[in-house]
């Protein structure tokens, strides 16, 4: 039967057969490869730019509690103020006057350093 041409030719189609996919396998895996590099590097750089957006977002909301914080503290230094001028009024000062000496205590302690209306902590 090894005499018949059509017999030896069916172990050379099969092994050629298995040869051709082998190299397919071979092919596929490389290309597998390839796209978990890819998929690796898309990762890194999705998770660079999320923690970029992060730091971001971040500082604008330092800056935003930073603006709210001084807006908080100009409103009640400017409540105590009016407070002050209101009392000093009431007891027959000049309004005017009671606003000029507030300012000037006001100025007169942030010049010494005694700026006790100043109620924040740093963070």
């Amino acid at each position: 039967m090894t005499d018949d041409p059509e017999h030896t030719q069916v172990p050379d189609s099969a092994e050629a057969a298995m040869n051709e996919v082998l190299t397919a396998e071979q092919a596929a895996s490389q290309v597998i490869d390839a796209c978990e590099g890819e998929a690796r590097v898309r990762l890194y750089e999705a998770a660079q730019r999320a923690w970029q957006i992060a730091n971001r977002t971040n500082e604008r909301i330092a800056i935003i509690h930073q603006r709210t914080r001084q807006q908080l503290k100009n409103r009640l230094q400017n409540a105590e103020r009016s407070a002050r001028v209101e009392e000093r009024t009431r007891d027959g000062e000049d309004p005017r006057m009671a606003i000029v000496s507030d300012v000037v205590s006001d100025m007169a302690a942030r010049l010494t350093g005694g700026d006790s209306s100043d109620g924040t902590q740093g963070d």
